[in-house]
């Protein structure tokens, strides 16, 4: 910028530097395990250190209005894991490093808690702590690092309890698993997925 401050300096070099290569993210080749990312392994020794810490769980609680259908809850959830390696991995010590297994569907138990906290006479202070025993560390050898509850609250009143461990999401991958969550939920179909996270650890 220094060498070149005007706007045609600037363009002539930007035409003259050619054009920029990359190389696409292929899909690894089958194994039992994978090697870990760099924030994956920070993840896993942190969590290491606290087996009993929270500090690297995700949760998210979302009021839900009118009666939702807890089996289509469920379902969608199930279909979810299915589409995402991430929610079906576990992490564990081979030969002492750290590495990512990815289970088969079919391999991952998965149900949504159902809580009726209707019936309570003390609903807040029961609400609030039916939330904190909700939260709680995950065993991170043990798939899928990820749990919900559906909490009613009154009639027509629902809360939706996600608590997710970092180390298989985001930020980012939280806004895509909401979309499609709500895509799954409402019928609609979702193209299949090119790569996964394994794939760029890889």
């Amino acid at each position: 910028i220094f060498k070149r401050p005007t706007i045609t300096q600037l363009a002539e070099y930007i035409r003259n530097t050619g054009t920029s290569t990359f190389i696409s993210i292929q899909a690894a080749p089958p194994g039992d395990y994978y090697v870990l990312s760099s924030p994956q392994r920070r993840l896993y020794i942190l969590q290491q250190m606290d087996k009993t810490g929270i500090a690297y769980n995700l949760p998210a609680v979302l009021e839900l209005e009118g009666t939702p259908e807890v089996g289509k809850l469920e379902e969608t959830f199930k279909k979810l894991i299915s589409r995402h390696e991430s929610l079906r991995t576990s992490f564990q010590m081979i030969e002492e490093k750290p590495v990512q297994q990815i289970h088969a569907p079919v391999d991952i138990e998965f149900a949504l808690q159902y809580i009726d906290n209707s019936i309570s006479a003390d609903s807040l202070s029961s609400f609030s702590r039916q939330i904190s025993q909700f939260i709680r560390a995950f065993d991170l050898a043990a798939a899928p690092l990820f749990r919900v509850g559906l909490l009613k609250v009154a009639e027509g009143k629902h809360i939706l309890v996600v608590d997710m461990h970092h180390i298989i999401s985001d930020g980012t991958s939280l806004g895509v698993l909401i979309k499609e969550f709500m895509a799954l939920n409402a019928g609609e179909e979702l193209p299949p997925l090119g790569i996964h996270y394994k794939d760029y650890a890889v």
